[in-house]
């Protein structure tokens, strides 16, 4: 064995690949980041946003067809069924899902299996569009396992349709995560050349991004790197109302110490002790509002574990009972409760890797089975799908 053969054997198969591509992708940053000879004037675009509501923002899906998921459940209950289209049509996906695992309840109690099925099938999209994608794969899961077992051919097609839809979304999730984490790294490169136009407008695009897709730390992250970006052009008032933005995603996602370093580094100059004061009240009540999303996540898990402990005992309706406590309780906090935690990009973007390969492989068995049912228009749908994982 050469001398090359025996370095080899103790390098990983991974490593062979991978070592390549991230080369080259540093020497796509080098080339994209070398100095510009461009003017580097000070201009920033439009004056800082003075005061964001981060936790409100919609997030851009294509349109959910309301009229047609309904249509397909069928429900005999006309109260329910409108309270539903309202909850589904103005997007509080939590409390939709609980009214639909009531749906699902009664369901149950009555041995409807095709009822059950439906409210399965809808219960995972719903979540598809809050992003709580592992709670849709396991209600999507159920629904695949229901249809199979009474062999409803359409049924279980829908389902593999719509895993593969979920893990699309991942994967979308995932890219729009690296893509941000791209441009703000950019943005400071940028910033530490003295390269400052255009750098405002990119920020604030990193930050949209950042919320549209749930992950708070990193738009709190993106407004430190605003703040930095007003103080290399002098702008100490708009700097210190982007650390005040942060201060307040940081604390409503329970990273106080992070809030309180920014509070505390506030300039006294710019800013009287009332207002300090003020200030300091708001995160405390961002933290204390945190801090009882946590205590009702924290029993919203423990309804879910009774759920599974009393269907173990065959006690089905106690069992449902809890289930449905834990989704009502849910819906009682906000969205930052739920995603206030995230893995570091490069695992995300580690991870879609296997959406995609999940995503083909869930299309691929939905087609084929629209395709030799002669469903020629459900048949082409799947195909656009696929046009989309990447």
């Amino acid at each position: 064995m050469d001398f090359t053969m025996k370095i080899r054997q103790h390098i990983p198969d991974h490593a062979v690949t991978t070592v390549p591509a991230l080369a080259f992708l540093v020497a796509v940053h080098f080339f994209l980041l070398r100095d510009d000879p461009a003017e580097n004037g000070a201009e920033i675009g439009e004056s800082a946003p003075i005061y964001y509501e981060h936790w409100q923002r919609i997030n851009e899906l294509d349109e959910f067809d309301v009229e047609g998921e309904l249509q397909r459940l069928e429900l005999d209950d006309a109260a329910r069924d409108r309270r539903i289209r309202e909850l589904l049509e103005t997007e509080q996906y939590q409390r939709a899902r609980t009214e639909l695992l009531e749906v699902a309840a009664v369901a149950v109690l009555r041995d409807d299996q095709q009822r059950l099925g439906d409210t399965m099938l809808l219960l995972g999209e719903v979540a598809i569009y809050q992003q709580e994608l592992a709670a849709s794969e396991i209600y999507l899961q159920e629904a695949l396992y229901l249809m199979m077992k009474q062999d409803n051919v359409t049924g279980t097609a829908r389902c593999y349709q719509l895993l593969g839809k979920l893990n699309i979304r991942a994967r979308e999730l995932a890219r729009h995560a690296a893509n941000t984490y791209d441009e703000l790294w950019m943005a400071r490169n940028s910033m530490a050349r003295g390269l400052y136009r255009g750098i405002g407008d990119s920020i604030r695009r990193v930050i949209d991004e950042n919320l549209s897709i749930r992950r708070y730390g990193a738009a709190a992250d993106a407004w430190e790197a605003m703040a930095a970006l007003h103080d290399k052009v002098q702008d100490g008032y708009q700097a210190q109302l982007a650390r005040i933005e942060a201060a307040r995603l940081y604390a409503s996602i329970g990273q106080m110490s992070q809030a309180q370093r920014l509070v505390d580094g506030l300039d006294r100059n710019l800013i009287s002790g009332s207002d300090l004061a003020a200030t300091r009240r708001e995160i405390e009540d961002f933290f204390e509002r945190h801090q009882q999303d946590m205590i009702k996540t924290s029993q919203a898990r423990d309804y879910k574990m009774l759920y599974h402990h009393y269907l173990r005992r065959g006690q089905v309706e106690r069992a449902w009972q809890f289930r449905i406590k834990s989704s009502e309780t849910l819906a009682e906090t906000s969205d930052r409760s739920l995603f206030q935690r995230q893995a570091d990009v490069i695992a995300v973007l580690y991870n879609s890797n296997f959406a995609m390969h999940r995503a083909r492989q869930y299309l691929d068995k939905a087609g084929s089975l629209y395709g030799d049912g002669g469903n020629d228009d459900l048949f082409e749908e799947i195909r656009q799908m696929e046009a989309e994982i990447y």
